[in-house]
């Protein structure tokens, strides 16, 4: 006879209750927010609506799918990780596309800059065994989406519309961002918190 195995109760607990999807980002300038903003309204009269449009712009750092209840010790986590980290500029190059052609974004230049980070907040993150265990996504390359979920004539047509006007721009970053929203696809993003990089614990 086979044995049966328990169900362990925290994944059941976690698979059953509302979640959110929670994004971090590092905030774009307001010139380069609303210069994505207008790419985004002109490309959705071109082409339609696409993945992201409804999503606030921003260089996106780790997701995560979590009940709200979770949201304080995510932030708290966040924050830790964040402390001490010094301002550093980054600066947005040309337009660029993943390789399946589904994604269009800016390019960062300064990955490096980007990447401890990055992984002190995540290493934070996921010292929380709750929010491990439900998953967390790092987004191992800095960019600036500007469209996603592209089908092939959508791609054709967007990359004809941006590729001959190359963007170029920079972004002052001492804080990061966290938003949040509800799992449908015209959801949009709520602002939950700004952590500066120098604020105290």
């Amino acid at each position: 006879m086979a044995r049966r195995h328990d169900t362990d109760a925290l994944t059941l607990f976690d698979s059953l209750v509302y979640t959110c999807h929670y994004r971090l980002v590092i905030d774009p300038a307001s010139g380069v927010l609303a210069r994505v903003m207008e790419w985004r309204q002109i490309l959705k009269e071109k082409i339609g609506v696409f993945g992201g449009y409804y999503r606030i712009p921003g260089i996106t750092l780790l997701e995560t799918e979590l009940p709200p209840d979770y949201e304080g010790a995510l932030c708290e986590a966040i924050q830790r990780g964040g402390v001490g980290h010094q301002p550093f500029r980054l600066h947005l190059s040309g337009f660029a596309h993943s390789e399946d052609k589904r994604t269009i974004f800016i390019d960062v230049q300064e990955k490096d800059a980007v990447a401890p980070m990055r992984q002190r907040i995540a290493d934070h993150v996921r010292a929380n065994r709750r929010i491990k265990k439900l998953g967390v996504d790092v987004s191992e390359r800095p960019m600036l989406v500007l469209a996603t979920g592209l089908k092939a004539a959508q791609f054709e047509a967007a990359w004809a519309l941006l590729h001959p006007h190359p963007f170029v721009g920079d972004l002052g970053v001492k804080d990061v961002v966290l938003l949040k929203r509800e799992l449908d696809d015209t959801s949009l993003d709520e602002h939950v918190r700004t952590f500066p990089f120098d604020a105290p614990l």
